[in-house]
């Protein structure tokens, strides 16, 4: 197996930018022989193009992405106006025509030469699916290894990108041009200044019966044909325009005549990816299946004293449940008028007096709301795990999704956010590789795959930190020159300061915490609360070095036969520094597994992901 190139310039060590990345990119160039399979798609036009978009990159995508045997499935969206963009050239057709413009191409690689066969049964939840969103569709295969990487960037390094279908000229043989598409047009693309990522695909003869999908029409004249694509992708159009006026290409000029009659260029408006190395990148809406573990290996420190208690050292507060009518509050904010805002399995919002233990329902997100931040003008951003970071309006009920994507794909596990004065946002992705149902993939794996992002006003988002174990809540200081977050799976408080002359460096604040950390509340009077949904376990630390065949072995036990985990309601108070200024911790049969926590009127108010309740401690004059 050959990885991606990303992943080599990951271990030695190079960020991806300027020159160093193109200097070592040219020197361990390598090409990937592929199976693969492009597919030319016409959207409906009896419905509003976005409509069928939607439908296309979601409902649509969710069966794709989950297909068996399948290692990389993108959409591409193509602009529906354009007339081609590569460059003209005598007796090659560029200009594509209105009748003849593409809405976009799906590019699947499969995982090896005879894994679409293992797809059979999938494909007719496809295929029927299909007419919900095209009216027109024609399938190209590759035969095994009749595509190739010839670059393979990750998506920040790709601004613009542009799919290129060939149509052979009469009577070339199908090896020449197989030859001339991935060897000669996809090297000289490949060795051209400014390019970014080039896949190439040559298609075999194309079969119609193999896409017989209903409802949808597979008309495929003999002069419409195409019989190879290029993918090809650069920081801006000015670059990838720049390619292929360059000497590698125009070189070559004399040979696109002699093997193609058309050559059409579509810009692409926007690309999705829905599976990666084998895994979907989309969560899930309806259950599935567990993903594969591949867990690495990761020492970790023993666990502190502390972690062997069953209570704190101050005394528990009085404590009331405060019922609700939904499972799994996993987090809990309070609102300017002191009401109680959380969200529940299922994707109800509730709005509770804690007071009068009146509950309504106030938004429905169709998802898995978490995390929740008040937002000075009363709004409420909501951290959905299937639905990505969204902004409610609670007088309305209206929500506004905010971040979906991100690079092209879709936020996984939208975790927790804070946000500043200025309406900069700063949220997490816990895992990018695990669904929320599946969390505990991502804690036994031991392999960091979370990410910090930053949303700025004009909703710009950057990736701030990658690679975090399990990242989870966030809060910013209260003059908002720093942010902490936790992790989970690193059991760490860490600080991240976003203004001043340090602006960018992070430290770590506490370090081997004694339990898994979750959410962390907004600062009051000097202090944040952080909640602990469980005591550090011992036999989870262990499998960071224990056999693989272990760990892929507990991950396939059924839930209902593992063991049960320590039942213990926890937070800690910390000041900005990490200092700890309260511990309370306690043993009880009517709550446990704390993940968010909020302090205001004296009162703390505390959430769970396990329960069907709330918390309300009396913190009195503490």
């Amino acid at each position: 197996t050959v990885r991606p190139l990303d992943l080599i310039y990951s271990q030695l060590g190079v960020d991806g930018q300027g020159s160093r990345y193109e200097a070592l990119r040219r020197c361990i160039q390598v090409t990937i022989k592929t199976t693969a399979a492009s597919v030319l798609l016409w959207l409906r036009d009896d419905l509003p193009r976005e409509q069928t978009r939607e439908h296309w990159r979601g409902a649509h995508a969710q069966l794709v992405a989950r297909t068996p045997g399948v290692l990389d499935y993108r959409q591409h969206h193509f602009d529906p106006d354009q007339a081609g963009l590569w460059p003209s050239g005598e007796g090659v057709e560029t200009e594509i025509s209105a009748s003849r413009r593409v809405g976009g191409m799906p590019e699947v690689t499969f995982e090896g030469a005879f894994s679409s066969l293992k797809s059979g049964k999938h494909n007719k939840l496809v295929f029927a699916d299909e007419a919900n969103a095209f009216r027109r569709s024609i399938l190209y295969l590759t035969g095994p290894g009749g595509g190739r990487r010839h670059i393979e960037s990750r998506g920040d390094l790709v601004g613009f990108r542009a799919v290129v279908l060939l149509r052979r000229r009469q009577g070339m043989g199908f090896r020449a041009f197989r030859r001339f598409v991935n060897e000669s047009l996809g090297g000289a693309l490949a060795s051209a200044p400014g390019l970014t990522e080039v896949h190439t695909q040559a298609f075999l003869p194309w079969i119609e019966r193999l896409w017989d999908t209903p409802g949808v029409a597979h008309d495929n004249p003999a002069d419409q044909r195409y019989h190879g694509s290029l993918v090809l992708g650069a920081r801006d159009r000015e670059a990838l325009e720049a390619a292929l006026a360059s000497d590698a290409v125009s070189s070559l000029i004399a040979s696109q005549r002699e093997h193609c009659v058309a050559i059409h260029a579509y810009t692409v408006a926007d690309t999705y990816t829905f599976r990666r190395d084998g895994r979907p990148t989309l969560p899930q809406i309806e259950p599935a299946s567990k993903p594969r573990l591949e867990p690495v290996r990761r020492e970790l420190p023993p666990p502190p004293a502390r972690a062997e208690q069953s209570s704190g050292p101050d005394p528990f507060p009085t404590a009331q449940l405060i019922p609700v009518s939904g499972y799994g509050p996993e987090d809990v904010v309070v609102d300017a008028e002191g009401r109680l805002l959380c969200g529940v399995e299922g994707g109800r919002l509730l709005r509770i007096d804690p007071e009068r233990r009146v509950e309504e329902t106030i938004a429905d997100t169709d998802g898995r709301p978490l995390g929740l931040e008040v937002l000075e003008d009363g709004r409420v951003l909501v951290c959905d795990a299937k639905r990505g970071l969204l902004r409610l309006d609670p007088s309305s009920g209206e929500l506004e999704t905010l971040v979906r994507y991100i690079d092209g794909v879709p936020l996984r596990f939208c975790s927790n956010a804070a946000a500043a004065a200025d309406g900069t946002i700063w949220f997490t992705e816990s895992t990018n590789r695990y669904d929320f149902e599946h969390f505990l993939g991502a804690l036994l794996e031991h392999r960091p795959s979370g990410r910090l992002f930053r949303r700025d006003p004009d909703g710009t988002v950057e990736t701030v930190l990658a690679d975090l174990h399990f990242p989870n809540g966030v809060a910013l200081t209260a003059d908002q020159s720093a942010l902490l977050f936790a992790e989970t799976g690193a059991y760490r408080l860490s600080r991240l300061e976003v203004s001043g002359p340090a602006a960018g460096s992070h430290e770590t604040l506490a370090d081997n915490l004694p339990g898994l950390p979750d959410n962390l509340s907004r600062q009051v009077g000097g202090r944040f609360w952080l909640a602990m949904v469980n005591p550090r376990d011992r036999a989870l630390d262990r499998l960071g070095t224990a056999p693989l065949r272990l760990r892929r072995g507990l991950w396939r036990t059924p839930e209902r036969m593992q063991p049960e985990v320590t039942r213990t309601t926890w937070v800690i108070a910390l000041d900005q520094r990490g200092k700890v200024l309260t511990d309370l911790q306690q043993e009880r049969d009517d709550y446990h597994a704390v993940t968010g926590v909020a302090e205001a009127n004296g009162r703390l108010f505390l959430a769970s992901v396990e329960e069907r309740a709330l918390l309300a401690l009396d913190l009195g004059s503490r």
